[in-house]
């Protein structure tokens, strides 16, 4: 493969993300979030060959991908397209982007888009309905499934509920003077702020917990040969690893099993990007709970197993630490959208490494994207590089 089907990363777009947006309909955000990404990397529609993007129509068929052939291409047909609903967004759907790039069957893909609503009519987050035989008897849902990983490694390793929420505190502040984030100017918090808001699941607080909202988002995809015509540096797709123990929430999450998933991701990630752990500058890492960033911590290779909740509460993640996590708010603070909030963790790696972040890290040159974990026992990871 030569260096100038190297893959990498020319446009990115963020709609407003908000708890509710009655003024939008999913298409609306969806064509914002594609259009966006697209004109972000100074091309037009007719450039894109490949789509792997949200549908919610109307028009075409709602969940197909080949729908937005109609609008992409010039003319000339889509050449790659993908209709999973992760294939579209976030870590999995990069690795795959970039593997059509890199292997020649696309030369640019559009990787994103938007799902409404990311509450139903229950006021439950999306696939909280879908029928589960294995959980539902037990009522179990998303948190509880987390937190029953969170409790074992706690027992286990002595982590603490003050350590939690010493990470909560930390994403949430980073949000809370973000513009862009749903929680803006609702800070600042402290650990104890967390500690006294009310349980949710065992360990976690209701501050352990991320928000629920709308919004979409989506990233463009091509090779280094066509990135020099373009307006912005282009960011590197240095190396990946995906990684699954069985479908997501289809069984309570062990800790035994799952309580180090992503390590061998990552593994293999920074063995392609020949890169280590601390070599990262930044990380963009899926926190749907305060936990799953100590955990991540420790499946990444930054610390070693039971080292997470020390080292997160040190101060280590903060925006002046040595491993900075979430500069934006993360799904804590700045927003959870969907599976679009996979694809907002590429976002904002692609700005930081191109210098334009709101909370800018500085020097920052490579950079991690981590996408699912423990409780949905799936990890998806990216490794992303500067190139100029």
């Amino acid at each position: 493969m030569t260096a100038a089907r190297q893959a990498v990363i020319v446009g990115v777009h963020a709609t407003e993300q908000a708890l509710s947006l009655p003024h939008r309909t999913a298409m609306d955000l969806a064509l914002e979030a594609v259009q966006g990404a697209i004109a972000d990397a100074g091309l037009t529609p007719a450039d894109i060959d490949g789509a792997q993007a949200d549908w919610p129509g109307p028009g075409g068929v709602p969940g197909e991908g080949s729908s937005w052939a109609r609008m992409l291409g010039g003319g000339r047909n889509l050449r790659w397209t993908s209709d999973s609903m992760l294939d579209n967004a976030g870590s999995r759907g990069l690795l795959k982007a970039a593997a059509a790039v890199r292997a020649g069957y696309a030369d640019a893909v559009v990787v994103g888009g938007c799902r409404l609503v990311s509450r139903g009519p229950d006021n439950a987050p999306i696939g909280a309905g879908v029928p589960l035989e294995f959980t539902d008897v037990w009522g179990s849902y998303v948190v509880a499934q987390f937190a029953l990983v969170a409790a074992r490694h706690m027992h286990e390793y002595g982590t603490t509920p003050r350590q939690l929420a010493e990470v909560a505190a930390t994403i949430r502040n980073n949000g809370t003077t973000n513009p862009e984030a749903m929680m803006y100017g609702r800070g600042p918090y402290t650990a104890d702020d967390v500690l006294a808001s009310r349980l949710v699941a065992t360990p976690f607080h209701l501050l352990d917990c991320c928000i629920v909202g709308e919004g979409g988002a989506a990233f463009v995809v091509t090779t280094a040969e066509r990135a020099r015509d373009l307006p912005h540096p282009p960011v590197a797709v240095l190396g990946g690893g995906m990684e699954y123990h069985q479908a997501a929430y289809a069984n309570p999450a062990l800790h035994r099993e799952v309580g180090q998933i992503g390590q061998y991701a990552a593994a293999r990630a920074f063995a392609m990007a020949g890169v280590g752990p601390h070599d990262v500058d930044v990380f963009s890492l899926y926190d749907p709970n305060s936990f799953e960033i100590i955990r991540q911590l420790e499946a990444l290779g930054v610390c070693a197993e039971g080292e997470g909740g020390p080292l997160a509460a040190s101060g280590a993640i903060a925006l002046d630490g040595k491993h900075p996590v979430n500069p934006d708010g993360g799904c804590l603070s700045y927003a959870w959208n969907g599976t679009q909030q996979m694809t907002l963790k590429v976002v904002e790696a692609v700005r930081q490494l191109r210098g334009s972040a709101v909370h800018q890290i500085d020097g920052a040159e490579i950079a991690v994207v981590g996408n699912a974990g423990s409780g949905a026992q799936h990890y998806e990871m990216s490794v992303l590089g500067r190139t100029r």
